[in-house]
């Protein structure tokens, strides 16, 4: 489907959709959708992301049922389940480095030196758990805006059973369940907007509590 639209607009208009109609996702577009997530920056290029697609229709309410049975899981025709893996970095590093040497980044000198950075600041961080959901929830929302631009609604999620979910989708005890991301077409009206906090609560200049002026 393409009904691209401003990413300004976009903004300002999406909502978080919790019913959606019986209607498919193109493979091109979900296959775009996809794709934009795994081009977001990731520290050191890491890219610790992980993702399950979920289609079926037998796996989507099963999923509904780790998701605090919210009807949206099993309604949408695909939902992107975004997990971080806490110990792909050892893995990944060489690849990493090999990609970056490919593609002109740096030589030998480099390599040993961003080899070096990453064994010295993950082979020791505290809380990687953190660390890859930042990583991870730049990719899933560059999805969810790319869906967007592509006509889709989207109804991200942070209400389930990490465990339940990991039991059904088959996920490794050392990967993070960290967001779900049903998308397909509203079904019904749209959600109200809810409105959002005055700007002086929440945007600073140049330290805290020092409000950020907004010109309008």
């Amino acid at each position: 489907m393409r009904n691209e639209k401003p990413l300004s607009e976009l903004v300002r208009l999406r909502r978080a959709t919790d019913t959606f109609a019986a209607e498919s996702i193109a493979d091109s577009d979900l296959e775009e959708i996809l794709r934009a997530g795994l081009e977001a920056p990731s520290s050191y290029n890491l890219q610790p992301w992980r993702f399950v697609v979920v289609r079926d229709g037998n796996q989507r309410r099963k999923l509904r049922m780790a998701a605090m049975n919210q009807q949206k899981v099993e309604e949408a025709p695909v939902v992107i389940v975004a997990c971080g893996d806490t110990l792909g970095w050892r893995e990944d590093i060489e690849e990493v480095i090999r990609l970056g040497q490919e593609h002109g980044i740096g030589g030998d000198v480099w390599a040993q030196r961003k080899r070096k950075n990453v064994i010295a600041d993950l082979g020791s961080h505290p809380n990687m758990s953190m660390w890859v959901a930042k990583q991870t929830m730049i990719a899933a929302t560059t999805m969810m805006w790319m869906a967007e631009a592509l006509g889709y609604d989207t109804g991200p999620m942070e209400g389930f059973d990490e465990e339940a979910v990991r039991t059904v989708l088959g996920i490794p005890a050392h990967f993070r369940v960290l967001f779900l991301l049903a998308i397909g077409h509203l079904r019904g009206e749209d959600g109200k907007y809810p409105g959002r906090l005055s700007p002086s609560r929440t945007v600073f200049a140049d330290r805290y509590e020092q409000p950020f002026q907004f010109t309008k």
